[in-house]
């Protein structure tokens, strides 16, 4: 004898859920969602009902907590109700009503499942959902990872009623004497999805397929095999790209990215964009202003991302910085410290072990002394300056990071060029230059530890230097 709906959704619910798990069940009081609440009910499962008031509906909107909430009363289920405010979010954020809502409704049923110790949330999407998601994602210009539309898992939020039809799950709580809220938005062709539902599905049925909405649904299973299966390949592309945590922020090496599958290099980002944080997805054109930076090697070139993010080229790597991330760097990289030049001890033959010391923010000390005479010294790896000379600059040597106007007059160079020149001619990772310790007098630097020595006056004057040396070594 055929299964009937009232058996069958129980059935389904108890081979698809553990019964061992903890849910939270999203209920908005329509028929799909009292239909998941009702089946989870008659198959004996532990679980919460949410129910989230969007606050656009006025006194509608509150009607329908009161019903779900009765509902839930009467067969002795936990409920909660979670208030967020669509409109204020879609005029902070310019989002459609539509997305705004999505947002605030995950957020408030994530927080619910936290409040209940829940495993997973449960939603009521079902197969009529699937075939508008599909079609919805079509004219979007999705790709394939889009045209898969609702899956059953994503993260924590499943779907177990996909293989159900809007229609069965009405005839489920007929059958069961459940009546159901109707929700006025659901009729204003306004939104997007609602023109999908009310014009383009009853087209589709009408001079196509009677069966359409199964035909869009398999259309969209296969996609999500194709796509998991491209996604578990850029997966595997992106282990052996993803480099370790930066400070304050995640990289990736870019280096031979012409060589990876064009199918697959939207997803490397998109999967390196969630790895470092990114809280939604990016969009295509976001994406593709990534790759972008990646194809042209704009080394130093950032473009701004959701959430004020940042992605930054930096030669063969891609970067990407929260903005807490990138506050972080300004904010730690104000250190300096300033040493005037009384406080330099003189280093004669009987002291030489008077030293002043500074100790930078990477646990390196920097030993400072004057010498009688020009001292033999490693290049780049110690500072050798005339003291007279720097005196000229200024009545102070300051450590500190660099800052705009710097300028250097590299000891092995040609001439004066500012710092930021500098440092691209020597390939300093874009990422490492705000982290680079300088000595500088003003905005002359004259030393970079371990990048480079700066010139001083020319050897015929050095008989007017009467101060000694200013030698630097780092341990």
């Amino acid at each position: 004898m055929k299964e009937t709906i009232l058996e069958k959704l129980p059935r389904i619910l108890g081979s698809t859920l553990d019964k061992t798990k903890k849910y939270v069940a999203a209920v908005s009081g329509g028929a799909d969602s009292l239909a998941l609440a009702d089946g989870l009910y008659q198959a004996g499962f532990h679980f919460t009902v949410c129910h989230v008031e969007h606050g656009i509906r006025g006194e509608e909107s509150l009607e329908d907590a009161r019903f779900v909430e009765a509902f839930c009363k009467q067969r002795d289920i936990p409920f909660c109700c979670k208030q967020v405010r669509v409109p204020e979010l879609k005029e902070k954020e310019k989002l459609s009503m539509e997305d705004a809502a999505r947002r605030l409704r995950y957020q408030a049923l994530n927080r619910c499942a936290g409040e209940t110790g829940a495993d997973f949330i449960l939603t009521a999407h079902q197969k009529d959902d699937q075939a508008e998601t599909f079609l919805l994602r079509l004219l979007r210009g999705s790709g394939t990872r889009g045209l898969g539309a609702i899956r059953f898992q994503r993260g924590r939020i499943l779907r177990p009623l996909l293989p159900f039809s809007a229609e069965e799950l009405r005839s489920y709580c007929d059958k069961r004497g459940i009546t159901w809220r109707k929700d006025s938005t659901n009729e204003d062709i306004r939104y997007a999805r609602n023109r999908i539902r009310k014009l383009v599905m009853p087209l589709l049925k009408e001079h196509f397929s009677p069966a359409v909405t199964d035909v869009l649904c398999r259309t969209a299973e296969h996609l999500q095999e194709d796509s998991l299966f491209l996604e578990e390949a850029a997966a595997n592309e992106l282990k052996k790209r993803l480099l370790a945590e930066k400070r304050g922020g995640w990289a990736i090496r870019t280096d031979g990215w012409e060589t990876v599958p064009p199918a697959l290099r939207f997803r490397i980002l998109q999967q390196f964009w969630q790895q470092a944080g990114g809280n939604r997805e990016l969009s295509g054109a976001n994406l593709g202003d990534m790759e972008q930076l990646v194809e042209n090697h704009s080394s130093g070139k950032k473009i701004l991302l959701p959430g004020s993010w940042q992605a930054l080229c930096s030669y063969d790597k891609l970067l990407l910085f929260s903005s807490e991330d990138w506050q972080h760097l300004q904010d730690k990289y104000e250190w300096s410290h300033v040493i005037y030049w009384e406080e330099i001890l003189f280093k004669s033959d009987e002291a030489r072990r008077n030293c002043t010391e500074v100790l930078f923010p990477d646990g390196r000390t920097a030993l400072l002394s004057i010498m009688e005479e020009m001292p033999a010294y490693t290049y780049r790896a110690q500072m050798v300056y005339p003291l007279d000379d720097l005196k000229k600059l200024g009545n102070c040597l300051e450590f500190r990071y660099r800052k705009p106007g710097d300028r250097i007059y590299p000891l092995k160079g040609t001439g004066h060029k500012s710092l930021k020149k500098y440092l691209i001619e020597c390939r300093v990772p874009v990422e490492n230059r705000d982290r680079l310790v300088v000595a500088a007098v003003g905005s002359e630097i004259v030393w970079i530890p371990d990048i480079a020595n700066a010139r001083w006056l020319p050897e015929e004057e050095k008989n007017s230097r009467k101060q000694g040396w200013l030698f630097i070594n780092i341990k």
